[in-house]
């Protein structure tokens, strides 16, 4: 992750933080110390994310074709909420890490279409790149993402008292129809295709990524594509692959 990166993403998390503040009921059972930082805030209630200027889906109705598909996946959320002030504490979580996550996917070219309980679905399209920079950019989206997580994340929840987090990260990639989905003008990208399901399904290590058989076995090997695999794993009954960081 580059310096100008970085220093973008911990002002974004001070500012997701205190937008998730201002939404929580002041009579709310919490913690003194959350308390005082809700205090310490005077935000309008619809205050807009930051970090991201308004610009139309780049899909139309109904995309049929190949994506690469990257999934995040908050590993012992339900040790979260059960543990104390622990919707409270879920909520603040996953509101700074869903937009963490975005703001890196749309950096890498990537878009974050679903926010999935305590999991975000992400494409990156082949149309314009090809398959081998999509791959390649789920990928370095998903170092930044664990990267974020250690020296961004976990060091703010600690300090204002909420519970550090673990991640799981999948890839896989394959043909995929992305439509728009809802009522009227109240719509939602949705992903269909049997390559989401896998992604979701490697999400199961622990602060690591799981990239499936069938993406390491088409893997870019150019300059932008070097990485190392390791041992495999068995998921569900499909074989998954550790990876490590090389040159990407």
């Amino acid at each position: 992750m580059d310096s100008n990166l970085k220093k973008e993403l911990e002002l974004l998390t001070k500012q997701y933080f205190n937008i998730a503040l201002s939404h929580i009921d002041k009579d709310a059972e919490t913690t003194d110390l959350l308390k005082k930082a809700m205090d310490s805030i005077r935000l309008n209630e619809e205050a807009e994310v930051p970090g991201f200027e308004t610009k139309p889906m780049k899909f139309g109705k109904f995309e049929n074709r190949e994506f690469a598909i990257m999934m995040t996946d908050i590993r012992g959320s339900t040790n979260i909420i059960n543990g104390q002030n622990g919707l409270i504490n879920m909520f603040l979580i996953f509101y700074v890490y869903a937009g963490i996550v975005a703001k890196i996917v749309d950096k890498n070219k990537g878009t974050s279409t679903e926010f999935l309980g305590d999991g975000v679905l992400n494409l990156f399209d082949t149309k314009e790149v090809g398959r081998d920079a999509a791959l390649s950019s789920s990928m370095q989206a998903s170092w930044d993402i664990l990267e974020a997580r250690e020296s961004i994340l976990n060091p703010f929840f600690v300090s204002n008292g909420i519970p550090a987090i673990n991640l799981g990260i999948g890839i896989d990639h394959g043909i995929t129809i992305v439509t728009k989905f809802g009522y009227k003008n109240d719509t939602d990208l949705k992903a269909f295709g049997r390559c989401a399901y896998n992604a979701s399904k490697l999400c199961k290590g622990m602060n690591e990524i799981l990239v499936s058989e069938n993406s390491k076995n088409v893997w870019p090997s150019g300059p932008n594509g070097k990485l190392t695999f390791g041992n495999q794993k068995l998921i569900d009954g499909k074989l998954a692959f550790k990876t490590f960081k090389s040159n990407i």
